[in-house]
Formats: structure tokens, sequence, C-alpha cells
């Protein structure tokens, strides 16, 4: 019964108090007059006064009905105006469509006037007793009194539930449907725009409650558009506008550090990513991609929200491998995939410019594990028969990872070299699965050995160069790729750099070939201590040498 009773309010809320038409507020204003002539005509006389009593009475309800009706509606146009200023001017237009109005004006206006009447016909009478038919008009003022009270009650609550900023967000996705059923697709994108003024207005307002419900009503607005397609992108521009204004929320947003907005922005652009990868449109999905660069260039880089920036990286990544997931690797996706990897690219060079710890960031949340992701994603069963389309998402994997080698802390390439692993070892069998992997390792490898980051070359050799053993193919391969590559050498040629990575990698595959648990070695103890007669109390004075001889010691490493 209240689930019955909540949902015919809410319809009614829906089809007639946020709608009002002129037919509508006309056949409230007939249902009005008709109920007031039914009081008239049927209240039984109950009024006792005498002619001085009667007027002072109906004196007095038509001010004091005067005077409520003036007060109140003061009183609601200083809320309505407030509210405007704080959210948007469309209140004003519900406020002036609010069918009530005309409800409870018939009301009052009926009452007042019908007052007055009767005391304009108030005749001085021998008995002092007014007659019965305006005994009867009075007890019906009366009667009416109580109605307009109990209207206005009513009334002011429906104006407080209008005043809402939900139900004025509500009341345009109403026009909005309304607008985009039509076809008008215009004046449903300003319905979109009128709800993320009043997004971008709750957000300076500290306001997140409004602002999340804001964006989840444009969200609910883009899922139920017509999505773009491969075949089909004719709506494209609908949801670049739409993308366009949740960049615009974002921007404030972040700027606010409204943590709870900026990630619920983020969330749903990842959705609709999720949604257009699903549908075939690259062009939509790139738009989604872009929008999240744009956020992370403009708004997070510098602010230290490495969480969030961590969290767009996330779904740039996770919607790349729905893409490559939902289609074949044809030129447009590798085109897609190329374009998304290079936005992240952009973010994690200036992510180590303008971030404290933007080394470690980028060694852990783009070149490593969600990369790996994306890697196997694209090789899939197929291997190295799909090494041509990745080599252009492997350079510019290395334009980031020249930048980790160059300056970032062992610590960070520990994140790349675990990822390799993980990624390689279950496949050791497998060549196709496994020798992309191994043209990057030795092209980081020959990067290292040119920076002169003997460090790293020891942990990279160290961590593959043991469990697969060279290829000199993949050697002669790089070497004819010398052109493409020599950028990342500052243009100084390749070769002998991935030459000597190669001989090093083979060198250290045959060692431990011969030495899988390390050689076997005798480790002289004597001569351990330099300056023995240091020691001396340690000894309680007695000669160090004759304790500190030591004899040799098998260990093995």
């Amino acid at each position: 019964m209240k689930h019955s009773f909540f949902q015919f309010g809410k319809n009614l809320w829906d089809r007639h108090l946020l709608h009002a038409s002129l037919p509508n507020s006309l056949f409230q204003l007939v249902v009005s007059l008709c109920m007031m002539a039914l009081i008239f005509r049927f209240t039984p006389p109950f009024f006792g006064g005498d002619l001085e009593t009667a007027r002072n009475y109906l004196a007095t309800v038509a001010s004091t009905l005067a005077t409520i009706l003036a007060l109140s509606f003061s009183m609601i146009m200083v809320a309505i105006q407030l509210t405007a200023s704080k959210y948007t001017h469309r209140v004003l237009d519900f406020f002036v469509r609010f069918p009530f109005n005309t409800t409870l004006i018939s009301f009052y206006f009926g009452t007042i006037f019908h007052a007055i009447y009767l005391l304009s016909m108030i005749e001085d009478h021998p008995s002092d007793r007014p007659s019965d038919w305006l005994a009867q008009g009075m007890s019906a003022d009366l009667l009416l009194l109580i109605m307009c009270f109990l209207a206005l009650i009513a009334y002011l609550y429906f104006v407080i539930q209008l005043l809402k900023p939900e139900t004025i967000v509500f009341a345009i996705q109403r026009e909005y449907i309304s607008a985009y059923r039509s076809g008008d697709y215009q004046e449903a994108l300003d319905k979109v725009e009128q709800i993320c003024d009043i997004a971008k207005k709750a957000v300076s307002e500290m306001d997140a409650v409004t602002a999340v419900f804001c964006v989840e009503n444009i969200a609910e607005m883009m899922h139920g558009a017509k999505l773009p397609s491969e075949d089909a992108d004719d709506v494209l521009w609908y949801h670049e506008k739409i993308v366009g204004q949740l960049i615009g929320i974002a921007s404030i947003s972040f700027k606010a550090r409204e943590t709870a907005v900026s990630g619920r922005i983020l969330d749903e652009l990842h959705e609709m990513g999720m949604r257009y990868a699903e549908s075939g449109s690259l062009r939509a999905a790139s738009i989604v991609i872009d929008a999240y660069a744009l956020i992370v260039r403009n708004n997070l880089v510098g602010q230290q929200l490495m969480n969030m920036i961590q969290q767009a990286v996330e779904q740039i990544f996770s919607i790349t491998c729905h893409v490559v997931k939902n289609r074949e690797m044809s030129r447009d996706t590798a085109r897609f995939v190329l374009a998304s990897f290079q936005n992240l690219g952009e973010i994690g060079k200036l992510v180590i410019k303008n971030e404290t710890y933007g080394h470690s960031f980028v060694a852990k949340s783009i070149v490593s594990h969600a990369f790996g992701q994306l890697l196997s994603t694209i090789v899939g069963p197929e291997g190295h028969k799909t090494l041509g389309v990745m080599r252009g998402l492997l350079f510019e994997y290395m334009k980031l990872a020249k930048r980790l080698i160059l300056k970032s802390e062992i610590i960070d390439i520990v994140q790349i070299t675990t990822w390799l692993r993980k990624e390689m070892i279950p496949y050791r069998g497998q060549e196709k699965r496994t020798y992309p992997y191994l043209y990057l390792f030795l092209l980081m490898t020959a990067e290292a050995v040119y920076l002169r980051r003997t460090d790293i070359v020891m942990l990279l050799i160290r961590a593959v160069g043991k469990y697969f053993e060279p290829d000199q193919n993949l050697l002669l391969t790089l070497c004819r790729s010398r052109l493409e590559i020599r950028r990342f050498f500052d243009y100084h040629e390749p070769e002998r750099y991935l030459i000597k990575a190669f001989v090093l990698w083979q060198g250290y595959h045959a060692y431990t070939a011969q030495y899988p648990t390390g050689p076997e070695r005798q480790i002289e103890l004597s001569g351990a201590v330099e300056d023995t007669s240091t020691w001396r109390d340690l000894f309680d004075g007695l000669d160090p040498e004759t304790f500190l001889g030591g004899e040799a010691a098998h260990s093995r490493k």
C-alpha cells in the first residue's frame, strides 16, 4: 500500500507538477471553481452571530487571507531567487508553470472576493441577525478558510520539493528525453548543458552530492542515446559534445579537489569508453581516451593527485584492451592502440617532469604490468606474427623506458623486469609468445648499455638471460631496424650497442648453463683483517695474529 501511494505521488509529480501546460492549468482552475461552487451551494448555515460580528468576521477573513497569501508568495519568491542564483534560472520557469499556482490563487481569491462581496451585502435588520443566505455564505467562507490553509501547507511542501536541486535536475532530464525523442538534438544538448551548469555550481558550493547526482544523470542520458558504430558515426558529434561537458565539470571538480565528483566522472568516462568499444566505434573510443589525457594534462599533473592519475591510466589501458579483444587486429585497430599509448606516453612524460615520484609512478603504472596486459592481449596465440603491428607500440614504449633508464632508481626498473619474467617464463617453450618480449628486452638492454647504466644492464640480463637462449635472428632483426631505432640512441649508430648487449646476454646464458646455482670457489680467511693491532683490546691485550690467521673455506654462490 505504501509503495503504491509513493508510486502514485511520483507519477503525479512527473506528469503534472513538473510539466504543467496551459490545458493542465485550465483544468486545475475548473476543478477549483467547481469545488468552491459546491461548497457555496451545499454548506449548511451554522453561523450564529449578529450583524456586527458578521462584518468583523468577513473583514477578518478577507484581510487574513490576503496577508497570508502576500507573505507566502514573498517568501517563496525569495527562496526561488536564491535557488536560481545558486543552481540555475530554470527553477523560475518551473515555478511559473507550477499548476498549484492556479489552484491556490483560485481558492484564496475566490474566498477573499466572496467575503468582500458578502460584506458589501450586509444590511441593517431589526432583528440584528443576518439572513439565511448570508449565514450560509459565511459558513461556506469558514469552510473555504480551512481549505485555504490546508492548500497552503500542501503548496509549500511541493514548492520546497521543487527547490531541491535533484528535483530540478530530474525535471530537466524529463525535458531532455522529450526533446531527444522528438529529434530535436540541439535542444536536448541544451538540457545537458543546463545540468552541467548545475553540477559546476554545486562543485563550487562544495555540494558533492548534487554534483554526483548531475553526473549520474548526464551519464544516463548518454547511455540512452544512440551509440555510434563502426558503420554509422552520424551521432558521434552528439556524444562528443556530452563528453566535452563532462570534461568541463571535471576541470572544476579537480581544482576544488572534490574527489567524489572527479572519481565519478572518470568512472562514467570509462563505462562509455567500454560501450563505444563494444559498439565498434573507434572514433568515439578515441574521444574518451583523449578526454582522459586532457583531464590529466590540464587538471591532475602537478597537484599531487597521483591516485586519480593512476585511475585514469588504468582506465585507458582497460578501454584499449577491450577494443583489442572485440576487434580484429586491423590497421584501424593498430592505429587506435598506438594513439592510446601515445596519450599514455604524454601522461608519463608530464608525470616524470612535474611529480616528485614520477619515475616510480611511470615504472609501476604505465610501463610494467598494465602494459604487459595490453601486450599479451595483442600477442595472443599469434605471437611474433603480430610484431609488425606492435613495432610502433614498442617504439612508443621505449620513449618512456629511455627516460626511466636514464634517471630512475634501480628499484623502479625492477617493476619492468618483474612483469617481463611474469609474462615470459610461463611460455618458455613457445617462441611465438615470447618473441615480442625478447625484442623489447634486447632493445632496452642496448639502451642501458648506451646510457652507461651498468646496474640496469646487469639487472635486465639477470632477469631474462638465464631463462632464454639468445637468438641471433632477433639481433639481426633489430640491426636491420637500426635506422628506425637510432633515435633512442640520440642518433648514434645503435648496432654496436645491440651487439654488446647480445654478447653479454649470450655470455650470461652460457655462464648460468654451466653454473645453474653459481660456481664453487675457495674463500681465503687469512688477511681479512688488515690492521690487526687495532683489535688488540678485543683479545684482552694478546697478539691478534694468533687468532686471526684463519683457514680457507669453501663457498657456493
